[in-house]
C-alpha cells in the first residue's frame, strides 16, 4: 500500500471513523466510514486485501482497519461464522459493553442522517440509540438524539416514522 495511503488510512483511524475491527485468525475485518459506510477486509499473513469501496482494496479504509487493529481497536472472534457475518460477531462483542455500544451508535447514527436517502436506516440506528440509552442510563446522550430528531423531522417532515421517532424518545426521557 502507497505512503500516502497509509497516511489517509491514519487520519480516518485517528478521526474515529472505523466503527469497529473484527479478527478472525489473521483476517480483519471492519466497517469504516467514507462517503458511504464501507467494508473492508484485511489478511495479516500476506497483505492481500478488499473493500466496498470503489477502489475496492488498497485503501484508506484498509489502511484505517489496519491502524486500528495495530493500535488494538479490534475484536477477537473465534467463532467460524465471523467471516460470514462480521458485523454481527461486532455486535455481540458491543453488546456486552454498553457504553461502547451507545459510543459507537451514536456515531453511526449521525454519519447515516447525512447518508440515508430514504431514512429507515437511521429510524433503525436511533431505535438501537434509544435502548443503549434506556440500559446504560447515559442521559447526556439524549443531548445527541434530540439533534438528530429535529434534523430526522426536517428531512423527513411527511414521514409519521418521525412522530413516532419523538414519542419513543419522550417515553425514555419520561422512564429515565
Amino acid at each position: 500500500m502507497e505512503e500516502k495511503t497509509l497516511k489517509k488510512g491514519e487520519r480516518y483511524y485517528k478521526a474515529g471513523k472505523v466503527l469497529w475491527v473484527v479478527k478472525q485468525g489473521d483476517t480483519l475485518f471492519s466497517k469504516v466510514l467514507g462517503t458511504y459506510p464501507y467494508y473492508a477486509e484485511l489478511t495479516l499473513s500476506t497483505g492481500e486485501n478488499r473493500c466496498t469501496c470503489p477502489l475496492g482494496g488498497d485503501c484508506k479504509h484498509v489502511a484505517a482497519t489496519l491502524k486500528a487493529y495495530e493500535n488494538g481497536f479490534y475484536f477477537e472472534a473465534l467463532e467460524k461464522h465471523a467471516e460470514l457475518y462480521p458485523e454481527a460477531v461486532a455486535m455481540e462483542f458491543l453488546a456486552e459493553v454498553p457504553e461502547l455500544a451507545l459510543d459507537v451508535t451514536l456515531k453511526e447514527l449521525r454519519f447515516a442522517m447525512s447518508t440515508d436517502e430514504s431514512g429507515s436506516e437511521a429510524a433503525r440506528i436511533f431505535r438501537r440509540a434509544l435502548k443503549l440509552v434506556g440500559i446504560t442510563k447515559r442521559t447526556e446522550a439524549l443531548h445527541v438524539l434530540e439533534e438528530v430528531l429535529d434534523e430526522y423531522g426536517h428531512i423527513f417532515s411527511d414521514y409519521e416514522l418521525a412522530l413516532k421517532l419523538e414519542d419513543e424518545l419522550r417515553e425514555l426521557e419520561a422512564g429515565l
